[in-house]
């Protein structure tokens, strides 16, 4: 098997089957794909047939059965970009075509989700808005992907939070996803988040003086870097993170370490020193959620116990042992975790 695919299977199957990925599907794509090169296009066809099925089911009036199916395309397609940077023309793609099959999606999901846009420099920030039906100004939470990850691969966690009475926000911003082609991943990330803020801020259907910031991976360590810089934020939720990511870039598989040009620029280890929590952990007062795996070792517990060692505010730290790297391989015990305990700090607040 080739090096990159055998990289893929053993590092991330845990991560696609946890977001929208049936095992018949999966183990039918991994008979299938044979070669690294073959991938995007295998999982851009499984994406195409979840389109139809969309297609299909609403020229029978079977909205719910429509929406699921355009979500899960939508997913399909973003597994099919996954790692694949090196082929630009493919990559850029499956991007779009993502994009698309969620816009097919967004009115049919029970509550709908709203697709957004937020003007950031010279970039366009994307991501998408679920309230809860029949909230009345609900709290808000607003989660940050990683750097190889993009705001689709939130959803399933932000349905856990509007099932808790909680509106969701995800966003791509600077290095994710298309906004990659337009601005690259940066030390000062919150300065966009704040810009992501002030347009939830000016709706009139949140209440945006309860709200939370969340992350996975770097989107943590950002998140804790926003409410270092914002006295709008509430409540921090931190998965799977660092105190900084400096280091990592030389220790990197080779599969993620041609991904990091794309999301981090020319010189992703020059980038991944200057990003740190360092004189920012302590400036931020409110309360904070860390959530790691016991088997994480490229954000392991320990770099959880740097942050909350100046934290300025409350810390709970929970360690899943038996979880990997976002704990995606249990997620049904973190993401109701989560959830919960962002409806209940928010409440609070």
């Amino acid at each position: 098997m080739d090096d990159r695919l055998e990289s893929m299977y053993r590092r991330f199957t845990w991560r696609i089957l946890s977001n929208y990925v049936s095992p018949w599907e999966f183990e039918q794509l991994r008979e299938q794909v044979t070669e690294y090169e073959q991938w995007c296009a295998a999982w851009c066809r499984q994406a195409e047939r979840h389109v139809e099925r969309g297609d299909e089911a609403l020229a029978a009036g079977r909205r719910r059965t429509a929406g699921d199916a355009y979500l899960r395309a939508g997913l399909f397609y973003h597994w099919a970009s996954f790692m694949f940077t090196h082929d630009q023309e493919q990559y850029r793609a499956a991007l779009t075509a993502m994009g698309r099959a969620w816009q097919q999606a967004a009115p049919l999901l029970d509550p709908p989700m709203e697709l957004l846009a937020v003007p950031f420099e010279n970039m366009t920030l994307s991501g998408y808005l679920r309230v809860p039906a029949g909230a009345s100004r609900p709290p808000l939470a607003l989660l940050l992907p990683g750097a190889d990850s993009t705001k689709e691969e939130l959803y399933n966690l932000g349905d856990h939070i509007v099932a808790r009475g909680v509106a969701f926000a995800a966003f791509d911003g600077p290095g994710q996803g298309m906004v990659s082609f337009e601005g690259k991943l940066r030390p000062d990330y919150e300065v966009a988040v704040q810009a992501i803020i002030d347009a939830l801020a000016a709706r009139g259907d949140v209440d945006a003086a309860r709200l939370a910031v969340g992350g996975i991976s770097y989107g943590g360590l950002f998140a804790i870097r926003t409410a270092a810089a914002d006295s709008r934020v509430r409540a921090v939720v931190s998965i799977s993170s660092w105190y900084t990511p400096a280091g990592r870039f030389e220790t990197m598989e080779p599969l993620s370490r041609a991904g990091q040009y794309q999301h981090l620029g020319p010189d992703p280890a020059a980038v991944m020193e200057s990003i740190t929590l360092a004189g920012a952990a302590g400036r931020a007062r409110v309360p904070l959620l860390q959530v790691y795996g016991g088997l994480d070792t490229a954000s392991p517990p320990s770099q959880a116990e740097k942050v909350a060692a100046e934290y300025g505010g409350p810390v709970t730290t929970v360690v899943f042992d038996d979880g990997v790297h976002i704990l995606n391989n249990v997620w049904y015990k973190a993401r109701p975790l989560v959830a919960d305990w962002l409806a209940e700090t928010l409440r609070a607040a």
